[in-house]
């Protein structure tokens, strides 16, 4: 099995992208701890995959929480002594809002989760991962066709990707000499829950804001094509492939999930 006792953190991990690659990594006999927000898929997951050759531990909690972040590193040190790879899949959506329409709280939260968080929980698992004895640790983080380019989308959501991705560079540079290797997946149009789980977080708002969203149908998903979205199971595999020892030489990379989408 490609990744037996192996020691893997995958942050939002309860549903869609998260879920596929905690399902992949079971599969292949990984230690899988299950960082997420809600609990109850959490347990629902974790009903499905007892009998994977893998070991699943849920960890139900708010990324954006200090003691929480804390408490998953403490937790591994204490029970496994080291961690092999962080896969940071942990995202949230603005709802397409346009920045003349976005208030402080709507962007607070979208750079807590998709940025914030990301490097406060990488500098939490660092010393477990950085100076591996043997088999070299990894930082898989999931950004967004959206940080490559300043595409039609809410300007909270794009701003964070494109810092997240920046993040990834530099901490790939940073520590590429202490056995570490960092990259990042960008997913196009994939069929996940990220929208259920916004509207879960923003029940007054609109799912998709009018104004936001009337720009990217007309011009942003238009070169998207008829048909083509993804499936949660395609980032899964790329999050895999690059912890993978294939991918031993790959290290500051950004693989595009996209079906073509960001070839023009």
């Amino acid at each position: 099995m490609k990744f037996k006792d192996n020691v893997v953190l995958v942050v939002g991990s309860a549903t869609g992208m998260g879920e596929a690659t905690v399902r992949k990594l079971l599969s292949e006999g990984a230690h899988v701890i299950a960082f997420d927000l809600r609990e109850d898929a959490l347990e629902e997951l974790g009903e499905d995959i007892k009998d994977e050759p893998g070991t699943f531990e849920p960890y139900a909690g708010d990324v954006n929480d200090a003691e929480k972040r804390k408490g998953a590193i403490a937790f591994i040190k204490e029970k496994y002594g080291r961690l092999d790879t962080l896969a940071y899949v942990a995202g949230t959506l603005d709802l397409m809002t346009p920045l003349h329409l976005c208030d402080d709280e709507l962007w607070d939260y979208v750079m807590d989760v998709n940025v914030n968080s990301t490097f406060r929980m990488v500098r939490e698992a660092l010393p477990l991962l950085l100076d591996h004895e043997d088999k070299t640790a990894n930082i898989v983080i999931v950004g967004s066709v959206g940080g490559i380019y300043g595409a039609t989308a809410g300007a909270a959501y794009i701003t964070s990707k494109h810092a997240v991705l920046g993040l990834m560079k530099n901490i790939a540079w940073t520590y590429k000499d202490r056995n570490l290797r960092v990259n990042a997946v960008n997913p196009g149009s994939v069929a996940t829950s990220i929208l259920e789980n916004a509207m879960l977080r923003w029940p007054d708002r609109s799912p998709m804001h009018p104004e936001g969203n009337e720009p990217f149908v007309t011009k942003g998903a238009v070169s998207l094509g008829l048909g083509i979205m993804g499936d949660a199971e395609d980032i899964a595999d790329a999050i895999c492939f690059l912890i993978s020892d294939e991918a031993k030489f790959i290290c500051g990379a950004e693989l595009t999930v996209d079906g073509g989408w960001t070839s023009f």
